[in-house]
């Protein structure tokens, strides 16, 4: 009968995918403050450019889908 409190072993795909996951959540929110910080009259919203609009966008949707997917692979390795 195996000891339930043993560590279990991670597999080196769910560490990949794990990694590259989060990585790509802090690039994303790495875009929204270098946004914040450095986009051209960012206060204004009839001045700012459609790249800026997009990039925005973009870098939001990355941000909340890779925090449901670290939540989600946590819980799924949790319960398995």
């Amino acid at each position: 009968m195996a000891n339930e409190n043993s560590p279990q072993s991670i597999p080196a795909t769910f560490k990949t995918v794990f990694f590259v996951v989060v990585a790509l959540t802090v690039l994303s929110f790495l875009g929204i403050a270098v946004l914040a910080l450095f986009g051209d009259q960012g206060t204004n919203e009839a001045q700012i450019g459609m790249f800026q609009r997009s990039f925005y966008t973009a870098c939001s949707f990355g941000w909340q889908a890779g925090l449901g997917a670290i939540l989600g692979l946590i819980g799924g390795k949790v319960t398995s």
